[in-house]
């Protein structure tokens, strides 16, 4: 296996070359820690289990982690902690490869970089994506969420989400009610400094203005971590599903708010030299497991490990030099849910 960094127009971009004879396994949305009224919904026992085996096999020499594995985005550091404790233990052991491919739930961990003093087994974290060369065929792997309208609508801002996690598990880290008498007393400073100072001139009118944000934000920060399981999945997101045909989430790869956005971002990367011919592409962030070959190239989506309505989870995607494996961990062994031979292989 060789690694290391093309450099090209858009910045370094991680590629990984695996030989013949080496594989690799793609695993995405796993959501550790995450919870909906009271009930775990992440499958973390279940995901032990599986690295377990994985960690065995002699084939395997690429862990690919294709994001959301943490939920920095809604789910309590503590329950994080408690889900994710037996599979980073299972990890933590490995001299395999992994690389680890930030999520929107888990953007916060692409700037982590971390390498092993004994040469082997390091994490290499990238915050988009990453070309993996298996046998001299290119394979582009991605969350997926890039490919989101939700997401593209807004640009960057849904980036702000991660910060506002870290401030608000910071105010949840205080004593009792303390974080609430807080952010209270915050807001309550605004309403007195509102009502006691005029601002006489643009300048003053603009420092007011970030005054302002700074002493609310406590307070409406605490409101929405409370809050944000019922509006976004109780609301915005069921709305969003009825009126927005181009969101992603539980769409397969064949429907056109898929294929689309990701077709043109197929065709800026292969525009760049250091690429050129992209021969698959594997992704999660709909959470459907799906494994298709069209027009020469080969597309899949790893699927889950939480409870997801009817579609299967534990399921991850297998690529070998010939090969490409759609599979799923099912009562403590691995399925195969489909396998496409790769074209001219």
């Amino acid at each position: 296996m060789r690694i290391g960094w093309l450099e090209s127009e858009i910045g370094k971009i991680l590629e990984v070359e695996l030989t013949e004879a080496e594989e690799a396994i793609a695993i995405s949305d796993t959501h550790l820690g995450l919870k909906y009224k009271g009930r775990e919904l992440s499958k973390s026992r279940e995901l032990s289990e599986f690295l377990e085996k994985i960690l065995g096999d002699n084939n395997v020499k690429l862990i690919i982690l294709l994001g959301d594995i943490f939920d920095f985005w809604s789910a309590k550091v503590g329950d994080i902690i408690r889900s994710a404790y037996d599979p980073v233990k299972v990890l933590v052991g490995s001299d395999k490869t992994i690389v680890y491919v930030a999520g929107n739930h888990d953007r916060i961990v692409s700037w982590i970089k971390l390498e092993s003093s004994r040469g082997k087994g390091d994490i290499y974290t990238v915050p988009d994506f990453f070309i993996l060369n298996v046998d001299g065929r290119k394979y582009l792997l991605l969350h997926g969420h890039q490919l989101d309208a939700l997401f593209t609508r807004f640009k960057g801002l849904w980036k702000i989400q991660s910060y506002v996690y870290i401030l608000s598990e910071s105010l949840f880290s205080l004593p009792g009610p303390s974080e609430w008498m807080l952010a209270a007393l915050s807001a309550g400073s605004l309403a007195f400094l509102l009502a006691s100072i005029t601002a006489d001139n643009v300048l003053q009118e603009f420092i007011l203005f970030l005054v302002s944000i700074l002493l609310l934000s406590p307070l409406l920060v605490m409101l929405w971590r409370k809050l944000q399981d019922r509006i976004w999945y109780g609301l915005l997101e069921e709305l969003n599903m009825k009126l927005s045909k181009s969101r992603l989430r539980g769409k397969s790869l064949r429907h056109l708010s898929v294929s689309k956005p990701l077709n043109r971002f197929l065709r800026s990367l292969e525009s760049i030299p250091q690429i050129g011919r992209i021969d698959g592409v594997v992704l999660g962030h709909t959470h459907v497991p799906e494994l298709l070959v069209e027009e020469g190239r080969v597309y899949a989506n790893t699927g889950s490990w939480i409870e997801n309505g009817h579609n299967s989870t534990c399921t991850f995607v297998r690529i070998t030099s010939h090969m490409i494996t759609l599979g799923k961990w099912d009562n403590g062994r691995e399925t195969k849910i489909h396998e496409a031979s790769l074209p001219g292989s």
